[in-house]
Protein backbone atom coordinates (compact mmCIF):
# COMPACT_ATOMS: atom_id res chain seq x y z
CA UNK A 1 0.00 0.00 0.00
CA UNK A 2 1.52 3.61 -0.68
CA UNK A 3 1.36 6.46 1.57
CA UNK A 4 0.06 9.85 0.84
CA UNK A 5 3.36 11.68 -0.12
CA UNK A 6 3.96 8.74 -3.05
CA UNK A 7 0.25 9.10 -4.20
CA UNK A 8 0.74 12.83 -4.17
CA UNK A 9 3.89 13.06 -5.89
CA UNK A 10 2.68 10.54 -8.73
CA UNK A 11 -0.36 12.10 -9.38
CA UNK A 12 2.43 15.25 -9.26
CA UNK A 13 4.43 13.91 -11.71
CA UNK A 14 1.15 13.05 -14.01
CA UNK A 15 -0.21 16.66 -13.67
CA UNK A 16 3.27 18.33 -14.56
CA UNK A 17 3.84 16.83 -17.87
CA UNK A 18 -0.08 18.51 -19.17
CA UNK A 19 1.71 22.19 -19.30
CA UNK A 20 -0.18 25.11 -17.68
CA UNK A 21 -0.81 28.19 -19.60
CA UNK A 22 -0.27 31.61 -18.12
CA UNK A 23 2.95 34.16 -18.07
CA UNK A 24 5.62 31.76 -17.36
CA UNK A 25 3.78 28.35 -17.66
CA UNK A 26 4.60 26.47 -14.47
CA UNK A 27 4.90 29.67 -12.36
CA UNK A 28 1.41 29.77 -12.22
CA UNK A 29 1.15 26.70 -9.92
CA UNK A 30 3.33 28.74 -7.61
CA UNK A 31 0.83 31.42 -7.45
CA UNK A 32 -1.47 28.66 -6.13
CA UNK A 33 -0.56 28.43 -2.60
CA UNK A 34 -0.45 31.92 -1.75
CA UNK A 35 -4.22 32.69 -3.34
CA UNK A 36 -5.34 29.90 -1.23
CA UNK A 37 -3.80 30.86 1.99
CA UNK A 38 -5.20 34.65 1.33
CA UNK A 39 -8.35 34.22 -0.04
CA UNK A 40 -9.17 30.34 0.85
CA UNK A 41 -10.04 27.93 -1.48
CA UNK A 42 -13.06 28.44 -2.55
CA UNK A 43 -11.70 32.50 -3.53
CA UNK A 44 -8.90 30.86 -5.13
CA UNK A 45 -11.28 28.85 -7.54
CA UNK A 46 -14.05 31.85 -8.39
CA UNK A 47 -10.49 33.47 -9.51
CA UNK A 48 -9.70 30.17 -11.34
CA UNK A 49 -13.26 30.02 -12.58
CA UNK A 50 -13.64 33.33 -13.85
CA UNK A 51 -15.09 34.23 -17.41
CA UNK A 52 -15.09 37.30 -19.52
CA UNK A 53 -17.93 39.07 -21.97
CA UNK A 54 -17.44 36.24 -24.18
CA UNK A 55 -17.59 33.43 -21.96
CA UNK A 56 -13.86 32.71 -22.03
CA UNK A 57 -11.62 31.80 -19.07
CA UNK A 58 -9.74 34.75 -18.09
CA UNK A 59 -7.10 32.39 -15.96
CA UNK A 60 -6.54 29.24 -18.02
CA UNK A 61 -3.60 27.94 -16.23
CA UNK A 62 -5.00 28.41 -12.54
CA UNK A 63 -8.32 26.91 -13.72
CA UNK A 64 -5.89 23.70 -14.95
CA UNK A 65 -3.85 23.92 -12.23
CA UNK A 66 -7.37 23.22 -10.27
CA UNK A 67 -8.31 20.65 -12.91
CA UNK A 68 -5.21 18.23 -11.20
CA UNK A 69 -6.22 19.20 -8.13
CA UNK A 70 -10.08 17.91 -8.71
CA UNK A 71 -8.16 14.60 -10.42
CA UNK A 72 -5.62 14.08 -7.37
CA UNK A 73 -8.35 14.94 -4.81
CA UNK A 74 -10.32 11.90 -6.59
CA UNK A 75 -7.55 9.65 -6.10
CA UNK A 76 -7.66 10.16 -2.56
CA UNK A 77 -11.00 9.69 -1.79
CA UNK A 78 -11.57 13.29 -0.58
CA UNK A 79 -14.16 14.06 -3.49
CA UNK A 80 -16.66 11.91 -4.73
CA UNK A 81 -16.35 12.34 -8.38
CA UNK A 82 -12.73 13.21 -10.76
CA UNK A 83 -15.09 14.25 -13.93
CA UNK A 84 -16.10 17.37 -11.72
CA UNK A 85 -15.54 20.60 -13.57
CA UNK A 86 -14.19 23.62 -11.59
CA UNK A 87 -17.47 25.25 -11.26
CA UNK A 88 -19.02 21.87 -9.91
CA UNK A 89 -16.03 21.70 -7.36
CA UNK A 90 -16.80 25.34 -6.13
CA UNK A 91 -20.36 23.65 -5.81
CA UNK A 92 -19.52 20.45 -4.01
CA UNK A 93 -17.36 22.36 -1.51
CA UNK A 94 -20.21 25.17 -0.60
CA UNK A 95 -21.89 22.53 0.17
CA UNK A 96 -19.31 20.43 2.55
CA UNK A 97 -19.13 21.29 6.32
CA UNK A 98 -16.19 23.39 7.80
CA UNK A 99 -14.36 20.43 8.64
CA UNK A 100 -14.61 18.69 5.10
CA UNK A 101 -13.72 22.19 3.94
CA UNK A 102 -10.46 22.08 5.99
CA UNK A 103 -9.45 18.85 5.26
CA UNK A 104 -9.93 19.07 1.28
CA UNK A 105 -7.81 22.50 1.76
CA UNK A 106 -5.11 20.46 3.45
CA UNK A 107 -4.89 17.90 0.88
CA UNK A 108 -4.87 21.08 -1.66
CA UNK A 109 -1.97 22.57 -0.05
CA UNK A 110 -0.27 19.19 0.45
CA UNK A 111 -0.45 17.96 -3.46
CA UNK A 112 0.41 21.85 -4.48
CA UNK A 113 3.32 21.14 -2.66
CA UNK A 114 4.70 18.79 -5.11
CA UNK A 115 3.09 19.80 -8.13
CA UNK A 116 5.02 23.45 -7.84
CA UNK A 117 8.10 21.70 -7.94
CA UNK A 118 7.88 19.51 -10.37
CA UNK A 119 6.19 21.86 -12.93
CA UNK A 120 8.96 23.38 -15.04
CA UNK A 121 9.36 26.27 -17.09
CA UNK A 122 7.13 24.22 -20.09
CA UNK A 123 5.13 22.23 -17.66
CA UNK A 124 6.99 19.30 -17.12
CA UNK A 125 10.02 17.88 -15.63
CA UNK A 126 13.18 19.03 -16.84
Amino acid sequence: MKNLDQIRAKNALAAADTGYKGVNEGEVVKKVPTMIRENGILGALAFAAERNDKGKLKNEGHYSVFGAIITHLRSVKRIPDASMTVEQFIEHLAEVDATQLREITAETMAYLNYLRRFAGKKGGRE
